[in-house]
């Protein structure tokens, strides 16, 4: 009854999807590029060369799940040379994320979860196993991989309490549908006991492989070209990375409270479609931002830097004295604090942390972040740095022990697809 009811959801809730696409088209018509993708209308001609090749599939909905497999990916191509990978998503900015350049990777949308989407999306790619990476669960997409007999496991799985409250009503039937899945990996022991009061079936201890991500090759060079370009020298910056609607504002009047001569404010807003909102929050008030995308005129260093380019987030991270963690400061779970602090970068995260609960409260046990209950909290982070040199060496080097320490997970990823080529 419940998966009859699902069925016809999606099928109301097609609509509005096209028409949310449709909206954000008008300024950014890429919104619409690869539309058939999203109903699984393939080239027939292009059937044939799928059916020849061993794919292993993985679903990555969005950013952060595409940047989590990059060691992953790198591992995988060289252990199987004749090997092809295919990455869906669901966003625009999950498929535009970088990946290793490589022939052998093919990027796609994952179609709306129709039976018959699902079905044709199978048909023309005919993977050899598919990964789900988080908890991006479509029921028909489960039910037809069943039906096909694919292998689909889900890996760094997260499951929150405020999430597991939502399913409780419909434990019997999610039960159904996670016991046709051949494994499920969770990231932490919570992750593992709210999986299991929504499921009977086999949940493991993984771990995350986001320990394991790296800074990109050329980082370094990168960051060091930028503070160059931005003519920053002993400034204390403030990079606010991911931030989302509410935040900017925040923060910016805290910046104004300071009234530090030598602090920039570097502001990397999560969705580049509010790239333009958050300009004109500083246009507003009258103070001059300047955008990454054009630091071809700038004469002095600036007090203030929007970074509104895709894929350069570690690069902006490496101009930090303190990162603090977008989505945070406001109830939107947060963001991975992972990546400034592999660039032993001092990182300072909100109250807001259900996205990374189990990560966060550990890092901050093992003194390896900041926490802030509230922006007067953060104040005081950002004045004692300043006045005691603006550099703690302790969290930086608790923050190194606490990622080595936790690090692994890729390679059992790993010995789970090789069960399978």
């Amino acid at each position: 009854m419940y998966f009859f009811i699902y069925k016809i959801v999606i099928f109301c809730l097609i609509p509005f999807a096209l028409a949310k696409l449709t909206y954000r088209a008008l300024t950014k018509p890429i919104h619409l590029q690869y539309l058939n993708e999203r109903f699984a209308l393939y080239s027939k001609k292009r059937s044939s060369v799928w059916k020849s090749r061993k794919t292993v599939w993985f679903h990555c909905v969005s950013v952060g799940e595409t940047k989590a497999i990059v060691n992953l990916i790198q591992i995988l191509l060289k252990q199987h040379p004749s090997t092809y990978f295919l990455i869906s998503h669901m966003t625009l900015t999950g498929r535009n994320t970088e990946l290793i350049n490589n022939p052998r990777i093919h990027r796609t949308y994952l179609p709306y979860d129709t039976k018959g989407a699902s079905k044709r999306f199978l048909s023309f790619y005919q993977p050899k196993i598919g990964v789900i990476v988080e908890t991006e669960l479509w029921f028909n997409l489960i039910d037809q991989c069943k039906f096909n007999n694919i292998p689909l496991n889900l890996i760094n799985a997260r499951l929150s309490k405020k999430s597991l409250n939502k399913y409780l009503p419909f434990r019997k039937f999610i039960n159904s549908k996670l016991l046709q899945l051949d494994s499920i990996y969770v990231r932490s022991e919570e992750d593992l006991s709210n999986f299991s009061r929504l499921t009977k079936a086999n949940i493991k201890l993984m771990g995350n492989i986001k320990f394991d991500s790296s800074p990109p090759k050329g980082t370094l060079n990168k960051t060091n070209q930028l503070k160059k370009q931005l003519k920053i020298s002993s400034h204390f910056v403030l990079v606010a990375g991911s931030t989302r609607a509410g935040e900017e504002k925040i923060l910016l009047n805290l910046v104004k409270k300071l009234n530090y001569k030598e602090l920039i404010l570097v502001i990397v807003p999560r969705h580049p479609e509010r790239f333009s909102e958050v300009e004109k929050i500083f246009q507003s008030q009258n103070l001059k931002i300047v955008k990454k995308s054009d630091l071809g005129g700038v004469k002095k260093t600036p007090q203030y830097v929007l970074g509104d380019t895709m894929g350069e987030l570690y690069e902006l991270y490496g101009l930090a004295t303190l990162a603090v963690i977008g989505g945070s400061i406001l109830d939107y779970g947060g963001q991975n604090p992972i990546e400034p602090m592999s660039l032993n970068v001092q990182t300072a995260v909100g109250p807001s942390i259900y996205n990374f609960k189990d990560m966060v409260n550990t890092a901050e046990k093992n003194n390896a972040i900041f926490r802030f209950k509230n922006i007067a909290e953060l104040e005081v982070i950002i004045k004692n740095l300043v006045d005691k040199g603006q550099v703690n060496q302790g969290v930086i080097k608790n923050a190194q022990k606490y990622i080595k320490q936790s690090s692994g997970g890729t390679d059992k990823v790993v010995q789970l697809i090789n069960q399978y080529l």
